[in-house]
């Protein structure tokens, strides 16, 4: 009595890889190998340098990656790295843009405060 899939050429021993998916991971996802990129380091300047609140969130999304490849959701690890690239980017463009706010609010300040010194 054989239990398990037929040995063979093909498959010796009569066992597949371990997982049991063909080719090592669910749904065409790669067995192992490298996780998607995590984006920590974007995550951590853009932290620093940019917007706090869209740069934590960045932050946890990059460091759900590693893990989440390390237990197979291969998925999930891709929907976290795409998730901490867009958080990343999305704080660097809100720094940008508050920069060029706070550029513009002081033009108008200083501009004000030229033209009115000589009405006194």
């Amino acid at each position: 009595m054989s239990y398990g899939p037929p040995s063979g050429p093909q498959n010796p021993g009569g066992y597949g890889p371990p997982g049991g998916y063909p080719g090592g991971g669910p749904a065409g996802y790669p067995g192992g190998g490298q996780p998607p990129e995590n984006y920590l380091i974007w995550a951590i300047l853009s932290t620093l340098f940019c917007c706090l609140p869209l740069g934590v969130a960045s932050i946890v999304f990059s460091s759900q990656v590693n893990s989440k490849w390390a237990v197979g959701d291969y998925a999930g690890a891709q929907e976290a790295s795409e998730k901490a690239k867009k958080f990343a980017i999305w704080s660097a463009i809100g720094a940008v843009v508050a920069w060029v706010l706070i550029i513009i609010f002081y033009a108008i300040v200083i501009a004000a405060a030229v033209n009115s010194s000589g009405t006194y």
